[in-house]
């Protein structure tokens, strides 16, 4: 059974993306702990070790306590040898060279006795606050441990002597009596033979303990246990802290906390990223991802031959292949309040009405759309909230701006706000119904957050939406209420719309050419045909009114045709 990833499970993309966002987030922690490192360096306690080597020979002492039959005779065991350099005797040897005020415990813990492998040498280091006390205390030690050595060594031979020449004192004693004995009987007595017997048999022990004497006086003259090959210096620079340990450790503690930090503070923020982003959290395919830079200081309408243009270019033929033949209306709801949504159907508007057919951009996200002003159109006077309130007809409010050849442009209107009171049900049925009947395409904006329940309802009779996310601004859970509001309005949401956030303060740029192609005025000649269109013009009554609703939508409606809303050309001033 395969397992199905959550929407929102990290990718290994994910991972990179962070470090490409928070890479800030990481340099700022690392150099924090790199601060600290140095500051740690510089207030920690300084300690200075020094070091003195010392070879270690053998004693008589220690052959004469050996084994004949040791693989190891003549050898010294260094790790008991370290033992002693430790131990509370040299400790307090040493305490009296140093004349220091440290206790003997105090004193041993600042020293550490290290054996070389394959040697005979024990190396004899000591810490201290200060280089000159390290060195003196490392040549104490050293010192210390060799005179005990050597006194040990002494101590072991006297050991032995001094029974032995108690010995030889005794023989001798005795073999004077017996010598005196012998002399005085016969010289045929049996007792002569046996004294002298004796005589000679306490001489021969005598002989043999003296030769033994003489080899322990000889041994005790061989008592030294080894000397110093080098003595313990003076450090010019502490050995710690070790700068290069604690600045390679505050680097790499500040980059590890600095990805915790990052990713934590990645986590917690829910905005939409990266076009993958949206995909992978809002579970929507991006139809149109458009880079940072496609948009500058100011906003305008994307030439077909850039790479902007030839984006829509694309989201037109996908929209329009998706939806079939016949009339169609597309919503283009904002995630987020702003321009974005704005923006994002004006250029589809224009790309449908060039590649396709005659469409229609009503600015419905009444608060923020930017159509008209992208148009040139800004200040055109009555629109939307017009119409929705009975005060205009659809064809005295559109307007066809003269750089879309085939678009029309419905506006907000002067009193946005009425329209909170004017949009119903009915109104919203009627007025799309008559959009249908007049383009093939109805491109309407809309705001899809909170503040565009004003005229959401138009997303009920929508045959498409896409939403418009303007990534690194708006937030997953802007996308998945607006999402929601969608489908309860039970509208098909066919993707979204990836934007580079627009920054505050986003100026628009009008094309060169503002002028528009007015709609019928009141009192413009109407025909039972539209010229140029096969079908009949939209008269009196040939719109439903909302019952009850008293809107007045079932006054002059006329089908927003390009025939139907141009004057000719020589009443338009614009061309």
């Amino acid at each position: 059974m395969n397992q199905v990833s959550r929407p929102d499970s990290p990718a290994v993309v994910d991972y990179t993306g962070v470090l490409r966002r928070r890479w800030w987030i990481v340099l700022a922690v690392t150099v924090l702990c790199l601060v600290g490192a140095l500051g740690y360096i510089a207030t920690a306690h300084k300690a200075y070790s020094s070091t003195a080597t010392v070879y270690v020979q053998p004693t008589s002492a220690d052959i004469a306590n050996q084994s004949s039959a040791s693989s190891k005779l003549g050898t010294v065991n260094l790790y008991t040898e370290a033992q002693v350099v430790t131990s509370g005797v040299v400790g307090d040897v040493a305490l009296k060279t140093l004349k220091s005020t440290l206790t003997e415990s105090a004193l041993v813990k600042e020293i550490t006795v290290a054996v070389p492998a394959n040697s005979q040498t024990l190396q004899i280091t000591c810490n201290t606050s200060s280089g000159t006390a390290a060195a003196d205390c490392a040549n104490a030690f050293a010192d210390a441990y060799l005179t005990n050595r050597s006194a040990q060594a002494k101590a072991s031979i006297d050991e032995q002597i001094t029974p032995l020449k108690s010995q030889i004192s005794s023989l001798q004693s005795s073999v004077a009596k017996l010598q005196t004995t012998v002399d005085g009987l016969p010289q045929n007595s049996s007792q002569r033979a046996t004294s002298q017997a004796q005589l000679t048999s306490e001489q021969s022990q005598l002989k043999a303990l003296d030769g033994k004497l003489a080899g322990l006086y000889g041994e005790a003259a061989q008592t030294n246990g080894g000397n110093v090959i080098t003595k313990a210096v003076a450090p010019s620079n502490p050995s710690s802290p070790k700068k290069s340990i604690v600045l390679v450790a505050g680097v790499v503690i500040g980059l590890l906390l600095g990805l915790v930090v990052a990713f934590l503070w990645d986590r917690r923020d829910k905005r939409l990223h990266t076009a993958d982003d949206v995909e992978r959290m809002l579970g929507l395919p991006v139809l149109l991802s458009l880079p940072a830079k496609a948009y500058g200081r100011r906003i305008s309408l994307s030439s077909p031959r850039s790479r902007t243009g030839r984006a829509y270019t694309e989201l037109a033929h996908n929209l329009a292949a998706s939806l079939g033949e016949g009339s169609h209306i597309v919503l283009v709801a904002g995630a987020s309040p702003g321009p974005a949504a704005s923006v994002t159907a004006a250029n589809l508007a224009a790309t449908l009405a060039r590649t396709h057919s005659e469409a229609v951009l009503v600015c419905a996200a009444l608060r923020d759309s930017a159509g008209p002003e992208l148009f040139g159109l800004a200040g055109e006077g009555r629109g939307l909230s017009e119409v929705l309130a009975g005060q205009a007809t659809v064809a005295e409010v559109a307007r066809g701006p003269a750089s879309a050849p085939g678009l029309w442009v419905i506006p907000p209107g002067m009193d946005t706000a009425q329209s909170e009171f004017t949009l119903q049900h009915d109104t919203a049925r009627a007025l799309t119904t008559q959009l249908r009947r007049g383009a093939r395409f109805v491109v309407i904006e809309v705001q899809a957050t909170a503040d565009g329940a004003d005229t959401l309802p138009l997303a009920e009779f929508a045959d498409a939406a896409v939403l418009t996310v303007e990534v690194q601004r708006t937030t997953k859970n802007q996308g998945e209420a607006c999402i929601r509001r969608l489908r309860q309005m039970r509208t098909p949401l066919v993707g979204a719309a990836a934007l580079p956030p627009l920054r505050p303060g986003t100026g628009i740029a009008p094309p060169q050419q503002d002028h528009s192609r007015p709609g019928l005025r009141a009192g413009d000649r109407r025909s039972d045909e539209v010229p140029g269109r096969g079908g009949p013009a939209l008269g009196r009554g040939s719109m439903p009114s909302a019952p009850g609703s008293g809107t007045g939508l079932d006054r002059d409606l006329v089908r927003p045709g390009r025939s139907a809303y141009e004057e000719p050309a020589d009443r338009n001033p614009g061309n």
